[in-house]
């Protein structure tokens, strides 16, 4: 994964995305070990096949007709060697071309051989495989599907695809919840999978069992597993795997919106108990700024260094702290604030102190309002 300007794009990239209108890519997703090496080194075994070849054509009569038979065939056998090492080189790069995805504000772009875009409002369903693997379980791939049918597959040859899939199901989330919360309230029936939420509470097919909303607790969500708990039990009423359950945190957005006595939007960073509070808590409280380098938090919202944005919380669609970067998207734009990790004071803290405000502002504020 890389951040990148819009001239490093390349100019196709450039105008598949201008065509679709899904705004400037900001980031690529492509492998690390890409070389160009297998490029020259094909063309040159086969060029030194061509050499043996021509040689002994031009040569034939001169030298190599008085050889005896085994030896004259010897060096065509020779230059076909390399043929075949020149094409061991070369095929399989043009065969099987290394994946690139272009991130975009409204979708994505995907390039092997060639460029398939999927915008975010266009998918219907987004499912993630996990594979086991000496006792530890991982990402094996995630599959989207497009409302025409159209199926993509990210597997885990691409680079970072945790990081994507993450970013894949906000924005995914963030168009299909408000579709399904009126779809329910309409009286359909909502089917995951497996399982499906109706008026009368969740229903799993396979084992033809009921959970009703006035027993239901709560539910439980990690990186591999789904676990719905009924009143009174400390043990699941039913744990689903992540492998293969569509359209996930539209699930539990939903389930969270059904049983929630007011509706609150779901953001997926966000837990709904109050987290720790860390020192600068009390500042954000008190109505003080509290500075990070490159940017500053208060309770109105952010404010970049150089004083060219600032950016209240209601307009922040989503934001957050990686390895690398902390990356901003406004909602009533299509660019994406990236500042660097090192222009940051102390990442961990902005972490805390951002998970604190968006809990405040979306849960405590929110629902006073």
């Amino acid at each position: 994964m890389r951040l990148t300007s819009e001239k490093q794009i390349p100019l196709k990239i450039q105008t598949c995305a201008h065509a679709h209108q899904l705004g400037v890519p900001r980031i690529i997703y492509a492998s690390q070990q890409v070389s160009r090496l297998p490029f020259v080194l094909g063309p040159l075994a086969i060029g030194v096949c061509a050499l043996i070849l021509g040689a002994y054509s031009s040569l034939y009569d001169r030298i190599f007709s008085w050889w005896p038979l085994w030896q004259a065939w010897l060096v065509p056998g020779i230059g076909i060697a390399w043929l075949l090492i020149g094409l061991w080189i070369l095929l399989p790069p043009l065969l099987f071309p290394i994946p690139r995805v272009f991130l975009c504000p409204r979708g994505l772009i995907y390039v092997r051989r060639n460029c398939e875009v999927v915008r975010w409002d266009q998918i219907v369903q987004l499912t993630k495989e996990l594979q086991t693997d000496q006792k530890a379980v991982s990402l094996a791939k995630y599959t989207l599907l497009r409302a025409d049918g159209f199926q993509l597959a990210l597997e885990n040859d691409l680079p970072h695809l945790d990081r994507l899939g993450g970013f894949m199901e906000r924005e995914i989330t963030r168009h299909l919840l408000p579709q399904m919360i009126a779809k329910y309230e309409a009286g359909a029936l909502i089917t995951f999978g497996s399982l499906e939420i109706t008026g009368l509470g969740l229903w799993l097919s396979a084992s033809q069992r009921l959970l009703p909303w006035s027993e239901f607790e709560r539910l439980s969500l990690d990186d591999t597993s789904f676990s719905l708990y009924r009143r009174y039990e400390d043990r699941a009423w039913q744990t689903l795997s992540l492998s293969g359950f569509p359209n996930v945190w539209v699930c539990k957005g939903l389930i969270e919106h059904i049983t929630k006595p007011a509706p609150v939007s779901v953001v997926e960073e966000l837990v709904a108990v109050a987290p720790t509070r860390p020192a600068q808590c009390d500042l954000y409280d008190a109505g003080i700024a509290i500075p990070f380098g490159a940017l500053t938090i208060s309770r109105e919202g952010i404010a970049l260094q150089s004083g060219t944005r600032f950016m209240p919380w209601e307009i922040i669609a989503s934001i957050g702290v990686g390895e690398q970067e902390v990356i901003i998207k406004p909602i009533d734009s299509d660019e994406w604030h990236i500042l660097p990790i090192w222009s940051i004071t102390d990442p961990a803290k902005l972490s805390q102190l951002i998970d604190y405000a968006l809990y405040q502002h979306y849960f405590v504020e929110g629902s006073l309002s």
